[in-house]
Formats: C-alpha cells, sequence, structure tokens
C-alpha cells in the first residue's frame, strides 16, 4: 500500500529562533490580540464579537420557543447590508442550550476553542505526515504566527464562525491524506463528519463532497466512506433540526435568504473575485451574473483538480480555495480554511534547498496575510502562495503513486 514518504528533517524550531523565540513572538502577538480585543469589546456598544453576539442572539431566540432570525429580516425590512443572523437554523439550535452566556466569555470561549482545534490538526498532521518530529516543534511556530495571520486574528475578534474552519478543514485534509494509506477508519469518517457538520454550517464547503465523490469515480476507495459519513452527517443534522423544531426555521431562513440577496455585492470588502472584478471594471452591476460565472468556474477547478491531480493534498488544496469562491460573497477570514494546507507543505518539505524554498514561500504568505489587513484583497496572493508551496515542495515528498 503506497505511503506518504516519511523522512523527517531536524524540526525547523531547533534552528533560529528557536523554541524561546517562538515563545517570545507567540507571546507579543498575543498578548497585542488579546489587548485589541479588550479596547473593542470596552465600546459602546461592542466592537469585538458582533458576529458571535448575532448567533447567540439568534440562539437566544431559539431558547424562548421562537425562529432563530430577526422578524424584520424575514419580513424584509432589513437591508441586505444590515448585520443579521445569517446561517442555517441548526447552528443557532445548536447553541440554545449556552445562548445565556455573557458575551466576553462566550468569546473567549469560542477563541480558545477554535485556536485548539487548530493546534490539535497541526499535531494529527505531524504524526501523519513528519512523525520524528515533536508536538512542540509545530505548535510553537504554529501558535506564534496564528495572531499575526489576519484571517484568522480577525475571526477570533469577529467571533467569526470561520475561525473553527481551520479544524474542520484540516480534518477534511487528513481524511483525504489517507489515500496514500497508513490512516485508520476513524480519520475518513472523522473527516465525513467535518465536511458535514461544516457543509451544514456555511454551505460553501459542500463544493469538498463533490471533490470526494469525482476521488470515488476515479477509483479512490477510502473517498467513498469519507462521502458517505459526510451525507449520514449533513443529514442526522438537518433531520434534528427539523424533528426538533420543525419546518417553520427554515421557511425563515427561506424568507431571509430573499432578504440578503438584494445585496450589493461589489465591495472592498467583499474579496469574491466577482466583486473585485466588478469594481475594477467600475461596473458594480456586473458582480452578479460574474458570480455565476465565478461559481462555474470554481466547480470545475473542484472537478478537475479531482480527476487530474494525483496528490491528494495538492488537488484538495485546489478544492479548498474554489470553495471559498464559490459563493457570490466571500469575506476576508474565509482563508482560515487554508492554514492547515499551509501546516502540511510545511511538514512535507524536508531537507536541502526544496525545504528552504518552501518555507520561504510560505514565510512570504504570512506577510501577505498580514499586510492584507489593510487591503483585504491581497489575501488572495497569501492563498496562492500557498498552492505554491505545495506545489513546489510538498509534491516531491509524495510517493510517486500520487505524484504524476
Amino acid at each position: 500500500m503506497p505511503r506518504m514518504d516519511r523522512t523527517a528533517a531536524p524540526p525547523m524550531v531547533a534552528r533560529r529562533p528557536g523554541l524561546l523565540g517562538w515563545a517570545v513572538l507567540g507571546g507579543v502577538g498575543w498578548l497585542g490580540l488579546l489587548q485589541l480585543g479588550a479596547t473593542m469589546l470596552a465600546q459602546h456598544p461592542p466592537q469585538a464579537g458582533f458576529d458571535l453576539q448575532l448567533i447567540l442572539d439568534a440562539a437566544r431566540r431559539v431558547a424562548g420557543g421562537g425562529s432563530p432570525y430577526d422578524p424584520a429580516a424575514v419580513a424584509g425590512r432589513l437591508q441586505a447590508s444590515d448585520l443579521f443572523y445569517s446561517y442555517p437554523p441548526p447552528l443557532a439550535q445548536a447553541l440554545a442550550p449556552v445562548a445565556g452566556l455573557p458575551s466576553g466569555a462566550a468569546l473567549a470561549l469560542w477563541g480558545v476553542g477554535a485556536t485548539a482545534g487548530l493546534g490539535l490538526v497541526a499535531v494529527l498532521l505531524a504524526r501523519r505526515l513528519a512523525p520524528g518530529r515533536p508536538a512542540p516543534a509545530v505548535l510553537l511556530p504554529l501558535l506564534a504566527l496564528a495572531p499575526f495571520v489576519s484571517p484568522f486574528a480577525v475571526a477570533l475578534l469577529f467571533g467569526n464562525v470561520d475561525a473553527w474552519f481551520g479544524l474542520l478543514y484540516g480534518l477534511v485534509l487528513l481524511a483525504a491524506l489517507a489515500e496514500a494509506g497508513g490512516a485508520g477508519r476513524a480519520t475518513l469518517i472523522g473527516g465525513g463528519v467535518a465536511l458535514g457538520l461544516a457543509s451544514v454550517i456555511k454551505v460553501h464547503p459542500a463544493v469538498l463532497g463533490l471533490w470526494f465523490l469525482v476521488r470515488a469515480l476515479r477509483g479512490r476507495g477510502p473517498a467513498w466512506t469519507v462521502l458517505g459519513a459526510a451525507v449520514v452527517t449533513a443529514a442526522a443534522v438537518l433531520g434534528g433540526s427539523l424533528a426538533a423544531f420543525g419546518t417553520g426555521p427554515w421557511a425563515d431562513y427561506v424568507a431571509m435568504l430573499r432578504t440578503s440577496s438584494g445585496a450589493d455585492l461589489a465591495s472592498r470588502l467583499n474579496i469574491g473575485p466577482a466583486s473585485q472584478l466588478a469594481l475594477l471594471l467600475g461596473s458594480p452591476a456586473v458582480a452578479r451574473p460574474l458570480a455565476v460565472v465565478v461559481a462555474a468556474v470554481a466547480v470545475a477547478v473542484t472537478v478537475a483538480a479531482a480527476w487530474l491531480r494525483a496528490d491528494p493534498l495538492e488537488s484538495l488544496a485546489w478544492a479548498a480555495v474554489a470553495s471559498l469562491a464559490v459563493l457570490p460573497v466571500t469575506w476576508f477570514h474565509y482563508p482560515v480554511a487554508l492554514i492547515p494546507f499551509g501546516v502540511a507543505a510545511w511538514l512535507l518539505a524536508t531537507g536541502g534547498r526544496r525545504a528552504l524554498a518552501v518555507q520561504v514561500v510560505l514565510g512570504l504568505a504570512v506577510l501577505a496575510a498580514i499586510v492584507s489587513i489593510v487591503a483585504p484583497v491581497l489575501v488572495w496572493l497569501a492563498v496562492g502562495l500557498v498552492l505554491a508551496a505545495i506545489a513546489g515542495g510538498a509534491r516531491a515528498a509524495v510517493h510517486a503513486e500520487f505524484a504524476r
């Protein structure tokens, strides 16, 4: 059975700046982020955690026996640009039991949980791709750099659901890597569960389900297990929502979508390709038809990558990027989902000039992510650099069965 090349280089943290250097860098980054978060929370109204607050408000409505959606949004009395709960019903329904938590405490727990999930994925990827590398040698660089990666920092500050997508996409990646052997059934099912949950919560990750379907049709046996687990998970969540709360919340969800469909897609904050092309052309009205074209291209890229690229890491990376652009709106924090792919590229690039080149490219990706806080569209440069690191470094570390 083909396996990943497990040749491990000396731990990165054994070199400069070393463990202490990473700890100092991480301490500065996290203290700065915490101070910024505290300052934003102290404002009136609080500027931190507003996305999580919308979710908690929806959960409180559910706990009170109502619909998760703002009645004004359902009735079409809000503008599409207004802030309101817009996720499918199960997210608010699942959080109803903890809806009474104070907002600050909820935001803190949200951030700690999402960061711990990202760290867990990094450790699991290291066990899979570089088992000789100790956990601190993986966790310290990741956690030191995390607060400087603007999409992740913004997701934590605002309480975005995407803060958890490093964990969910990472579990999906681990399941995809099972094509190369060496992974148990639990990894496949775990990836499928993560895919099903992500798809129910945000819809656009369902594109990754298409990737697994094409891989299964191409003859990659483990893909059927992942796909089956994803379908069962999504069906269980949807069925549980309908059984416990009825069809009313879903009818309100459809009405809310009608309200939000009138949004102006062309915006500096919407970094989706259709929005940015419309702004570049100076014609915001073309954003909507362009979004249809972009969605079709994203689906085509997913299918092509699944069929043509044998290496599961590179192939799924293309599909993951496509999943971020398949909907008309792509917010700045969406690329958090690609952090596990950058970690995998770093773990696989071992030895000599190739490893150095991959580390330099990933360093430039982090730099682009930092700079993108002032120019959000530049986050696509960081995304492209992660893809380049995977294509240029990781491919050589994968068994020839998966790297033609």
